[in-house]
């Protein structure tokens, strides 16, 4: 395997991680809430596209629109039924932290369940005949379309996200819901609905995420993303806590210590050395590449 077929690789894969990455940290931003029914959305986005193309013979673009609009409506329908009551039961643990990660585990084991129930334990694939075919040849090696694809995703996603956070009244508003939710509604925001609008982005973030796994690697179950509830978590928290730009970083460290230990490692070991590196990160530099340290008496 040559340097750029490996750095492919590598880009295909954070670029995967990265959109989920995003969602998740756009969530924890917003509610400061480890949203653990993000992996869940993510995995029924990959099954359900798989579903409707194979079983209600949609086309392939269409499967994928409404998986990850689906995605959308799921993680909207979380923070309504999970994390809106817990919202208000004062600046207690168990108010703004324990209760939403009870409520969140919750949500994702019953999400899990209804796509057993609806799309089978089993993994599913799309028809080869069905994904895009043929390549580009970049540099000598031939790159296919489904890679190409999910890395200008990727690329197109996180510019916007950071342009509507950084550049417009909306992502002005997101912030400042963030900080504060209730000095921000004295100034006629309105959070719940900014909430839903986090929510809703998240939620095709992951949507997409999973389309761009299910498209690249042509495999999915309901079951696929519980390993991403780990990694995303070591995701946002390497990049920093409620970090966009970090949360690209932790993507890249973790797809390009993956991609690596397969080739230079025994089989399994390069889920030891993500952690490892996860592991010293927070010894020596608990709030990330790129977060700040909190300062004693702050929020």
């Amino acid at each position: 395997m040559t340097s750029l077929t490996t750095a492919l690789d590598i880009l295909t894969l954070a670029g995967i991680y990265g959109l989920y990455a995003c969602g998740l940290t756009l969530i924890f931003g917003v509610l400061e809430v480890l949203n653990l029914a993000h992996a869940p959305t993510f995995a029924f986005a990959a099954v359900a596209a798989m579903y409707l193309v194979t079983d209600r013979g949609l086309p392939l673009p269409a499967a994928c629109i409404v998986a990850v609009l689906a995605s959308g409506v799921i993680a909207v329908l979380v923070d309504r039924i999970a994390f809106r009551t817990l919202r208000y039961r004062g600046q207690t643990a168990w108010g703004k932290h324990i209760g939403p990660l009870m409520t969140s585990l919750a949500a994702a084991t019953i999400l899990q369940s209804l796509a057993q129930g609806w799309f089978g334990i089993d993994a599913r694939n799309f028809p080869n005949k069905l994904l895009p075919a043929g390549s580009l040849a970049v540099g000598g090696v031939d790159v296919s379309f489904t890679s190409l694809l999910a890395v200008v995703v990727f690329i197109v996603a996180m510019v916007a996200m950071a342009g509507l956070l950084r550049y417009t009244r909306w992502g002005l508003e997101i912030r400042g819901v963030a900080e504060r939710a209730e000095t921000t509604a004295l100034f006629g925001v309105d959070a719940e609905r900014r909430i839903m609008e986090a929510m809703l982005l998240a939620g095709l973030l992951a949507g997409l995420a999973g389309i761009a796994w299910s498209l690249s690697f042509n495999i999915a179950g309901p079951a696929t993303g519980e390993q991403l509830n780990i990694k995303g978590f070591a995701l946002i928290v390497l990049g920093g806590m409620g970090s966009v730009p970090g949360a690209v970083i932790g993507a890249l460290v973790i797809a390009a210590t993956e991609v690596l230990g397969v080739l230079w490692l025994p089989s399994g070991m390069q889920e030891l050395i993500v952690f490892a590196v996860f592991f010293l990160l927070l010894v020596f530099r608990p709030q990330g590449i790129l977060g700040r340290p909190i300062s004693r008496g702050a929020r």
